[in-house]
């Protein structure tokens, strides 16, 4: 076989190689760019206000009232002032078992507070005079009435207008980080929230 040959089978051989591995250019339509994905909004629920009541299997909760101090006297007779920059939020729950059996009384970890993105969980109180929510008994029997107040330590610059108070009775967090401006919000657990007036 000549050399001519072989060189043109050489060539159509390497030239069928790049069409095949689409090496040499194409006219293929230039693909169009998609739009990115929206995140799917989160649905804030509608805020109750003081002195309405939600209900969670038989058992009543109401935001019976809240107040803002700059400092506490304990129920040891020594006063707590909050870290700079802080103050002490106190919320005042009322909770009844409407139904025929006991219910645990949900634990004050399944509370926060939401501020501008940010989530605050309850710490311990015992302010002199005020039944601390803590204290109450684990179980709540069927027509028994409790009330007692959560502690949260807030940032000096937040208002009651400012604030809500959420209730998750499955989880113990409403946002994905103890701190987080997303709020996955009653998508996989069910969720109460309170506003705490204008």
């Amino acid at each position: 076989m000549d050399t001519k040959k072989i060189s043109t089978l050489l060539f159509l051989s390497m030239f069928g190689s790049l069409l095949i591995t689409g090496c040499l250019p194409a006219d293929q339509p230039t693909p169009i760019p998609q739009p990115p994905t929206p995140t799917m909004a989160r649905i804030f629920p509608t805020p109750s206000v003081p002195g309405d009541r939600i209900n969670w299997q038989d058992l009543w909760i109401t935001l019976d009232g809240s107040e803002i101090t700059d400092s506490f006297v304990t129920e040891f007779g020594s006063q707590r002032d909050p870290a700079a920059g802080q103050k002490f939020l106190w919320v005042h729950l009322q909770l009844k078992n409407t139904g025929r059996v006991e219910i645990d009384v949900p634990l004050s970890e399944h509370f926060s507070v939401l501020y501008a993105g940010s989530e605050f969980k309850p710490t311990y109180g015992h302010r002199r005079g005020y039944t601390d929510y803590t204290a109450l008994d684990p179980a709540i029997f069927p027509d028994q009435s409790m009330d007692a107040w959560l502690r949260f330590d807030i940032p000096a610059t937040a208002d009651l207008k400012d604030l809500r108070l959420a209730f998750l009775p499955d989880s113990s967090q409403v946002g994905v980080s103890p701190s987080s401006p997303n709020y996955p919000w009653s998508e996989d657990h069910p969720t109460f929230v309170w506003e705490f007036g204008p």
